[in-house]
């Protein structure tokens, strides 16, 4: 069997067994349940066990080879899983994880075509995750697992075919998951506060490559809005400035009957941080970009 047919079937295998362990999750019955395995699968959404089903019946028959099929087509049905309202935590976990291992292998590039949709539908759908109320273990574990399929995203070859607003959701949803994680455990906060910070560092490294655009000295907020090029100047401009507002962030106390604004240092602090991380990989390349520059030198300087 020549080494291309074997890495092919190597795929089929692996998209099989991920088909299968998610079927077995979300047809798994309820602790609770043991004995109602018909009800628990009825209750869930059929048409995403269709389009397991139907993905698992051409994994082996493929027209082509994977990195010329369109990624929605072994993508889809996982990022329908993670949507849905009626899915278990545990088969949420299981999903991603499997997303998390098809990015990492590679299987599609900017070649491939549909290849754009599909990072930018990834985003959209992961950080839109449908959460099941379930026991706080479980849960975190599902948001690892989200904080670990988003920096494999901005880490893939494609990532720089992400729209700006596909590039701030991606930062704005690790934040919302730093901000929760403060009451949960200590890995949980670690990871999210960790991976903001490997965001930051992958998005600000490009700063250097980015062409200056013509809306960038208008004093004016209209900017290019052409959707070729991917994320740039627009969505470092936008995070930056978020960055910047956290060093206002207050915690409001109670304290006499009057309401009193102490400054959250920890928030501040974090914030500083990335501030600096972002400024470092800019390098002098900031300074090609007026609407940036000017946002450090009056929103940072005047914090």
């Amino acid at each position: 069997m020549q080494k291309s047919k074997r890495k092919e079937l190597g795929l089929s295998c692996m998209l099989n067994t991920e088909v299968g362990a998610l079927l077995a999750v979300i047809r798994r019955p309820p602790e609770s349940n043991p004995g109602f395995y018909h009800l628990h699968e009825e209750s869930c959404d059929a048409s995403i066990l269709q389009s397991l089903k139907s993905l698992r019946a051409l994994l082996f028959n493929p027209q082509q080879e994977w990195r010329m099929v369109d990624p929605s087509v072994y993508l889809a049905p996982f990022l329908d899983v993670i949507q849905s309202d009626d899915i278990p935590a545990a088969a949420t976990a299981v999903a991603l994880q499997s997303i998390l291992k098809i990015l990492r292998l590679g299987i599609f590039d900017e070649k491939t075509p549909g290849a754009k949709d599909v990072i930018n539908s990834a985003v959209t759908a992961i950080t839109g995750c449908r959460l099941e109320k379930t026991n706080p273990i479980a849960e975190d574990a599902v948001m690892m697992r989200i904080l670990q399929v988003l920096t494999a995203i901005m880490r893939h070859r494609c990532s720089f075919l992400l729209t700006d607003h596909s590039a701030c959701t991606v930062v704005n949803t690790c934040f919302q998951v730093v901000q929760q994680s403060a009451s949960r455990g200590d890995l949980l906060q670690r990871s999210a506060r960790y991976t903001m910070y490997e965001l930051i560092q992958i998005i600000y490294s490009r700063l250097p490559d980015i062409e200056v655009k013509d809306w960038e000295n208008s004093e004016s907020d209209t900017e290019d809005n052409s959707m070729d090029s991917g994320y740039g100047i627009r969505s470092a401009i936008d995070i930056f400035h978020f960055l910047c507002s956290l060093l206002n962030v207050v915690d409001i106390m109670e304290t006499d009957g009057l309401t009193v604004h102490i400054a959250d240092e920890n928030t501040q602090v974090f914030a500083l941080y990335l501030i600096n991380s972002a400024i470092e990989l800019s390098e002098d390349s900031i300074g090609k970009h007026p609407k940036l520059l000017r946002m450090i030198q009056d929103d940072l300087f005047h914090h």
